[in-house]
């Protein structure tokens, strides 16, 4: 009896079988881990506190914080603003050659934002900070010098080249937690 000759396959036959186990224990060990991790998150507690805003019957001493600098507003106002008057609206446009006090610089006792910190009157006034997107720094530094002599702080977000506009019928600064 002959024997079948067994037909040729042209086609090349791999095993990966050692590969599939190699991405099952990568795969496998992927899992674990994720569950390790989420249990234990799941004994942290996170807070996020909302801001909490409210009207106060406290005045307003009004800062600027922009190119990284702080300017009070409601005080020597003309030594850092053009001022002028425009549809009931009172404008304050800043003077270029304006120079404000940076954060090292509000950290010293003889500052002009150290002396109003030691002028105010917690009970009757609290600040109110107009934020320019190129100053969180300087204002998250004065927000914690201002919290710390106990004085509530308020604050906006405004544009980096948005003029600031006064006006009667505008809306009051509040206090923000």
């Amino acid at each position: 009896m002959r024997r079948r000759a067994k037909k040729s396959n042209s086609s090349f036959s791999f095993n990966i079988d050692s590969l599939m186990d190699i991405v099952t224990n990568i795969v496998g060990m992927l899992v674990i881990i994720g569950i390790i991790s989420s249990l234990s998150l799941r004994s942290k507690e996170f807070v996020f506190e909302t801001p909490m805003v409210y009207e106060t019957a406290k005045s307003s001493l009004i800062f600027e914080c922009r190119q990284n600098q702080i300017f009070p507003v409601s005080v020597e106002a003309e030594k850092y603003y053009y001022r002028t008057y425009a549809a009931f609206q009172e404008v304050f446009i800043p003077k270029p050659d304006a120079h404000g006090e940076t954060i090292t610089e509000i950290r010293q006792p003889g500052s002009k934002f150290h002396q109003i910190l030691q002028q105010v009157d917690p009970k009757k006034q609290f600040f109110y900070f107009i934020v320019r997107s190129d100053s969180y720094d300087i204002f998250r530094e004065a927000r914690k010098l201002a919290w710390e002599k106990d004085i509530e702080v308020g604050w906006t977000p405004k544009p980096k080249d948005e003029i600031i506009l006064f006006s009667p019928y505008g809306e009051k600064t509040k206090v923000v937690d």
